[in-house]
């Protein structure tokens, strides 16, 4: 399809013309704004863009859309200056001057809003892009990032701004790379759960210039932080960062400070490696760990030093056309081994064996479960991709004798490329693999490419892959060569490869050089669309609801491929889900739970929860976690976290239902309002509350979701399992 060009001039155009042309250019941005239809690129001629010139504020780029700024030499010649109010659960009133959608991109422009609650960009939506744009001036915050966007903010600068250059909220990740932020009380404010890639990027002349608070965990890479007046990098909270790892270098310089270089002000201890640093101006808990780089030549390009076109094409993977017909369907389990027989990776298994790639152990079995060395790896790849070329010469390693049971493996796994060897002359073929390396490894042995960064932002985990991996992994999730079992956007990079997951990601790669057929498999990563599929929802009453936590990320099912939507949820699976979709703030200070030892799978969430005021112990210090949880205590938690108490709805609401004396008189109030807000689910033309019966897993997800939709962060669904106050 062509993509629509509209032209805007705020001194020659008119918003009378149709700004097709150069010659009959529109006025305003608002209106080509208006006139954008899918995919569209507006032109903005050089000039101040505000209210004085015709623009309502805020500007709201709109799906697909292109925005591009005339330049003045090298600089933006266009400014957006001014804001309009938006309102945001969150944040509350604020004055924004530019909102951009899903899949926008926004290039070479100046960004002013002066107002006291001033906000230049906001983002909470998808994938939107930001190029060459200045932000200066801005009451509070330059740019801000919240709920689960993934921006990707390249060769920007942002100035003089009240609180901070950018903040990231709630969720966000994202990337920015070589962005400016000077002169600011905060260059850069990452807080809640945030967890974006921050590389290449200036910070300078600020208060302080990087932040970490709450438990954000960012990834620092080849950045500046100098010259600011108190802290180069600051830590609070629980907040940490992937300020270097042994084989993955932070190549940060935190130099000439004012008071402290880092400052780190948590109990958790800050790893850094590979970065510039003077161990005299690190303050708190920070550990300087060794480098294990490998040579060069096994750290592949980073995809970010790529500089395509916007939009960057999508490249077809290798086999496309085939994928329009159906998969093979292979059931569950392998046919030839029997410790395999319900193993989620036997048909991968079994496929390789037939091909005559792979065979079992001695004993007859495979040990799916068993972690591969480097060596079992070299033996996997040379065995299924025998007829890949020499990419380089080989050469002797110092703990590899000739007379080593996988020496020609080895030996053939270096000159294909599949492997690297390390700085001190060493392969290290007994150390174990991890998923990362496994997964660079194959992709960059089969020679493959063409991944984009935004195709790892469907891993809930994406800010453990290694900044040398992000190339790599972007072109295997986008190949399918990426396999994750049993949660598919759960990548656990650093966890060591299993011989399963090993045989899966072979197989996925003989698949994409046309050696092999595809098999179905729901553990496959498929970008952009890879959503848990269950199959026990059919004709379920709450279906629309879970499938729309499913899209955000927020609930999972079972191994079997089960939600179990009328099981029971746990309290501490309920503070999970808390914390995935509301990242609280902190409102009152932590206590101990003495059932809730500090080692717990989710006692960080649980006090994430408690913190901020959802949900509660008991008179005895307790927490239950492993409890199930009440329907009553499903309203308290979510009304007490996100609403106002003091302007409940009134109490007389419940007096229609037939049960209503069996509410526990503390939660009369948040019931109340939970009704108001169609929070709680009855059968149809049923009006009881069954406050103290065990809350089920659909009736939680529905509660949620609902609260999510009163946020307007989801869209509204009917539902006649909706309790309404009055009776219809």
């Amino acid at each position: 399809m062509t993509r629509q060009v509209l032209y805007v001039d705020p001194q020659q155009g008119r918003d009378d013309r149709d700004g097709r042309s150069p010659t009959q250019p529109l006025k305003t941005l608002t209106q080509a704004l208006q006139r954008s239809r899918g995919e569209t690129r507006i032109q903005l001629a050089t000039g101040t863009y505000s209210a004085r010139s015709g623009e309502q504020f805020p500007l709201k780029i709109p799906v697909g859309c292109e925005v591009r700024g005339a330049t003045v030499g090298d600089r933006p010649g266009v400014t957006l200056e001014g804001g309009g109010q938006l309102q945001h659960p969150l944040l509350g009133r604020q004055s924004v001057t530019c909102l951009l959608a899903d899949a926008t991109l926004l290039h070479t422009v100046n960004i002013t809003n002066p107002a006291a609650q001033g906000i230049g960009l906001w983002l909470a939506d998808g994938q939107p892009q930001v190029h060459q744009v200045v932000v200066r001036q801005c009451g509070q915050y330059g740019v801000v990032a919240l709920d689960r966007v993934l921006p990707t903010l390249q060769d920007c600068r942002l100035e003089d701004c009240g609180q901070a250059g950018m903040v990231f909220f709630t969720q966000s990740k994202g990337q920015l790379e070589r962005v400016g932020g000077i002169r600011n009380r905060v260059g850069l404010w990452i807080q809640d759960a945030a967890a974006p890639l921050i590389r290449a990027c200036r910070l300078e002349r600020c208060e302080i210039g990087l932040a970490i608070a709450d438990t954000a965990n960012p990834v620092l890479r080849e950045n500046q932080i100098r010259f600011n007046q108190t802290y180069g990098i600051h830590l609070t909270d629980r907040g940490t960062a992937d300020f270097g790892q042994s084989q993955d270098l932070g190549l940060n310089t935190v130099r000439q400070n004012g008071q402290l270089d880092i400052y780190n002000a948590t109990p958790r201890s800050l790893l850094s490696c590979g970065n510039d640093v003077v161990p005299q101006q690190l303050r708190g808990p920070v550990d300087l760990i060794a480098s294990e780089l490998p040579d060069p030549s096994a750290v592949p390009p980073l995809l970010l030093n790529r500089q395509p076109d916007f939009p960057a094409p999508e490249i077809d993977p290798p086999g496309a056309d085939d994928r329009l017909e159906p998969p093979t369907v292979v059931p569950l389990g392998s046919t030839r081994f029997a410790d395999m027989a319900d193993h989620w990776a036997g048909p991968f298994v079994d496929g390789l064996v037939a091909a005559e790639v792979i065979a079992g152990l001695p004993d007859g079995t495979f040990r799916p479960n068993r972690s591969v060395t480097r060596a079992e790896f070299a033996a996997f790849v040379t065995a299924s991709f025998p007829d890949r070329p020499r990419q380089r010469s080989p050469r002797q390693f110092r703990d590899v004798r000739s007379d080593f049971w996988a020496y020609e493996a080895l030996m053939r796994a270096y000159t294909t490329g599949f492997l690297s060897g390390f700085p001190d002359g060493s392969l290290r073929p007994e150390a174990l693999i991890t998923r990362t390396q496994a997964i660079v490894a194959v992709t960059n042995g089969l020679g493959r490419s063409g991944g984009r960064v935004d195709d790892i932002g469907i891993y809930r985990d994406r800010a453990q892959i290694p900044s040398y991996a992000v190339d790599a992994v972007a072109t295997a999730t986008r190949q399918r060569l990426v396999v994750n079992y049993p949660e598919p956007l759960l990548l656990r990079p650093a966890e060591t490869m299993t011989r399963g997951e090993l045989a899966a990601l072979i197989y996925q790669g003989r698949v994409a050089s046309g050696l092999a057929e595809q098999i179905q498999s729901p553990y496959i990563v498929r970008p952009d669309t890879t959503q848990p599929t269950f199959n026990d929802l059919d004709d379920h009453w709450a279906t629309g609801f879970i499938q729309g936590l499913t899209s955000l990320n927020l609930v999972s099912g079972y191994s079997d491929g089960r939600f179990d939507p009328d099981g029971p949820i746990t309290r501490a699976q309920f503070a999970t889900l808390i914390v995935n979709a509301f990242a609280p703030a902190a409102v009152r200070p932590p206590i101990n739970f003495v059932d809730v030892p500090p080692d717990f799978w989710a006692a960080a969430v649980i006090q994430s929860a408690y913190r901020g005021n959802f949900m509660a112990g008991f008179p005895d210090q307790t927490f239950a976690p492993e409890h199930p949880l009440l329907r009553v205590q499903i309203w308290v938690a979510l009304v007490n976290g996100l609403y106002d108490l003091g302007t409940s709805s009134a109490q007389e609401t419940l007096t229609s239902f037939p049960d209503r004396n069996v509410l526990p008189q503390y939660a009369l109030q948040q019931t109340a309002i939970a009704l108001s807000k169609q929070f709680i689910t009855a059968a149809p033309d049923d009006r009881r509350l069954r406050p103290n019966q065990i809350a089920t897993r659909a009736e939680t997800s529905v509660a949620v979701y609902q609260a999510l939709a009163d946020q307007q962060r989801v869209p509204m669904i009917q539902s006649n399992y909706l309790l309404s106050p009055n009776p219809s």
